[in-house]
């Protein structure tokens, strides 16, 4: 939501009320190793509930510019690398990172 506000703020958009929903689809049975699935999201769905008095042009204008401009949304749409580092007690523990 923070997006949303920096956003509209930067276009003078006017907001009066939001509400954003967000759902994950993933198979569960993946998560314990139940099947061999992935245990990661398959899609995200959000949808932004606004209310404004601005013209629909401007809101749409609005969502183009925030979905360009942000950054957790963008690492979402292509993969990217994930290091992990174990730290314990204090020592570096080395990680096995084959899956």
């Amino acid at each position: 939501m923070s997006q949303l506000t920096q956003c509209a703020s930067y276009l003078n958009v006017r907001i009066e009320k939001a509400e954003l929903t967000v759902q994950g689809e993933f198979d569960q049975r993946g998560k314990f190793g139940l099947a061999d699935v992935p245990s990661a999201c398959k899609r995200f769905t959000y949808q932004l509930d606004l209310q404004s008095p601005e013209k629909e042009e401007r809101v749409v204008k609005l969502l183009a510019f925030m979905e360009r401009s942000c950054y957790a949304t963008n690492t979402l749409r292509q993969p990217v690398e994930v290091v992990p580092r174990l730290l314990l007690n204090g020592r570096e523990v080395a990680v096995n990172q084959d899956r």
